[in-house]
């Protein structure tokens, strides 16, 4: 069972029971718990969800009231085709995350990860002139390629590739 830790943001939408993360250790089981942010980028809602343990990140753009009904869905699909595309084993995933909880944020360092990485990510928005012109995979590539000084200067996807090869292979 994993945690996803959302801010208020995206709780107040989510409309979730949520759970005191005291009461839920981290094992140090698979590849860890998760935070989700809620944004605005072109006056449409955006979700990213920032790996505790890695800052490996991904956003989900255009979200709709739809899509928050069903987020652990959303979450799991969207991890998959990520690691999909950065050709990381995904035969795990369904495995570590069966349950899924919701509780508030812990960690103000990966809450500062994740503001920094939004306001990249509404930039490259910017740059190319609109949200439906990005690919969402190689956006999120690009993002995870960014060195990050709460890793003590690691990239995000090196950090999980590290990660995934220690639990699942060795």
């Amino acid at each position: 069972m994993h945690l996803i830790h959302c801010t208020q943001k995206l709780l107040k939408e989510l409309s979730v029971p949520t759970v005191d993360p005291a009461e839920y250790p981290d094992s140090g089981e698979g590849i860890g718990n998760w935070y989700a942010n809620l944004f605005r980028v072109e006056r449409r809602k955006c979700l990213l969800f920032t790996n505790e343990k890695t800052l490996y990140s991904f956003i989900i753009p255009k979200v709709v009231k739809k899509d928050l009904e069903r987020i652990g869905e959303l979450f799991l699909s969207n991890l998959n085709y990520n690691f999909q595309f950065e050709e990381f084993p995904v035969e795990s995933i369904a495995n570590d995350y069966g349950e899924i909880k919701f509780a508030k944020t812990a960690s103000r360092i990966v809450l500062g990860s994740m503001n920094e990485l939004r306001f990249t990510y509404e930039y490259e928005v910017y740059r190319y002139g609109g949200i439906d012109k990005l690919n969402p995979l190689e956006t999120n590539h690009f993002l995870n390629g960014l060195i990050m000084g709460a890793l003590k200067y690691k990239y995000p996807v090196k950090a999980m590739r590290e990660l995934l090869q220690s639990r699942y292979e060795g």
